[in-house]
């Protein structure tokens, strides 16, 4: 049984709380997991370079073009193809924090033109799960988050031992507002495609963000069948 969650959401969206809620949940139930965020970018070859990129030390949104962008994500993810490719053979589950979406949403909010989004979108999932043979979820979950508490989210200091990459620079994905509602845009229309890709709500019918621990409620009920 395949046991890889993928949790995807724009920057600021609360992923790394969800997280950290779902791991206590099944710290709590006694079930072995393992878990990953992407980029990783504290080893590697291509972590470091993920970093440089996300740095903006390779240049501006507009300098570098999304497909070199999209080879840098892809090849990060499958330095780390071994470690998940162990776990899931051990049985655990596993969940990533960004995957293979991840990098199709953030480079085709890059392009305006349809055709170009959906040849690079082909691209991306032919070269992660094709020629890098990646191994694919059972399933993908977007939190979807009021785009207001995403702009708040990002316009707060953030801090953490993830935030060494940035050296004091600032996150050129995170820095574009314009962009984020692009990737939200990107991601509505993957879950409309994908049918292993469901969307989290997390607002309530008047647009107000959710309590983390509602929204926790909801991706338990997607991770029943791996548990049950």
């Amino acid at each position: 049984m395949n046991k890889f969650i993928v949790i995807e959401g724009l920057d600021g969206s609360g992923k790394s709380t969800q997280l950290k809620l779902l791991t206590a949940y099944f710290n709590q139930l006694g079930i072995k997991y393992q878990h990953i965020h992407f980029p990783v970018m504290d080893e590697g070859y291509y972590g470091h370079l993920t970093a440089e990129f996300l740095r903006g030390d390779l240049g501006s949104l507009d300098q570098v073009h999304p497909k070199i962008a999209a080879l840098i994500f892809a090849e990060n993810r499958r330095e780390q193809m071994h470690n998940i490719q162990q776990w899931l053979a051990t049985g655990q589950i596993v969940i990533a924090d960004r995957y293979v979406n991840s990098n199709i949403a953030f480079q085709c909010a890059k392009i305006e033109s349809q055709s170009e989004k959906q040849q690079l979108k082909e691209w991306i999932l032919e070269f992660e799960y094709t020629h890098n043979q990646l191994p694919r979820p059972a399933f993908s979950l977007f939190l979807d988050v009021p785009f207001a508490a995403i702009k708040r989210s990002l316009s707060n200091q953030r801090e953490g031992d993830d935030r060494a990459y940035l050296q004091g620079k600032t996150d050129i994905h995170e820095d574009s507002m314009d962009l984020q509602e692009k990737v939200r845009q990107e991601y509505l229309q993957m879950v409309q495609e994908q049918e292993d890709f469901s969307l989290i709500s997390c607002a309530d019918e008047s647009g107000n963000y959710l309590p983390p621990e509602q929204i926790h409620e909801s991706i338990k009920l997607m991770c029943k069948p791996l548990i049950s």
